[in-house]
């Protein structure tokens, strides 16, 4: 076996370090290029960006690392969702309705408070849905509103008050049916009552 020539092994050897320092820069290109990707997704502040993308771009393995060590902790769009749900709780817990009265949280279909009694909101006659108090027609069927606590003058029908002439007859009739009985029971017990004398 012969031993290859120095030339040869040197070329060899500039082939592999030529591919190996390509690898290198192919990885120290993709680390700037992700360091400016990140700090723009973390940052709106442009000298930040240049910055970080600089200090890895300089110092190839330490300034990937103090990149890491001082980046802001969230993205931006990681911040916007923290913002969201808690706009979202704050608005959930402002929205509760609260009673006027002791103000102490009531739910949305409650007509009175439940700890203070106070009227929260009243019923349509016509349909039976909830309206606010200072309503006066009703969003859900269209009509007129007429307050629950008003007492107008009642309607009477023909029926009605042939129903009750009837009904009033029959507790006259009703009446008289007991005092007669009552009076017969009273009979019977005064000829009980009386001494026999007869014998």
């Amino acid at each position: 076996m012969t031993i290859p020539a120095l030339d040869t092994i040197v070329a060899y050897a500039s082939i592999c370090f030529a591919i190996l320092g390509a690898f290198l820069a192919a990885i120290w290109l993709s680390l700037i290029i992700w360091t400016f990707r990140d700090m723009r997704a973390r940052s709106r502040d442009p000298f930040a960006q240049i910055l970080a993308t600089l200090v890895v771009a300089l110092l190839p393995g330490v300034g990937l690392i103090v990149y890491l060590i001082l980046r802001p902790p969230e993205t931006l769009a990681e911040a916007y969702e923290r913002a969201l749900e808690e706009e979202a709780l704050l608005q959930e817990i402002e929205e509760r309705p609260a009673c006027p009265g002791c103000s102490r949280t009531v739910d949305n279909n409650w007509l009175l408070c439940a700890h203070c009694h106070t009227r929260l909101r009243k019923a349509c006659p016509d349909c039976n849905a909830l309206m606010e108090l200072q309503w006066n027609i009703c969003p859900h069927c269209g009509n007129d509103h007429i307050d629950p606590y008003y007492v107008g003058p009642q309607v009477v029908l023909a029926d009605d008050l042939v129903a009750d002439e009837e009904a009033q007859k029959d507790s006259v009739e009703a009446e008289n049916i007991l005092a007669e009985d009552d009076f017969s029971v009273s009979e019977e017990v005064e000829q009980f009552s009386q001494p026999d004398t007869t014998s």
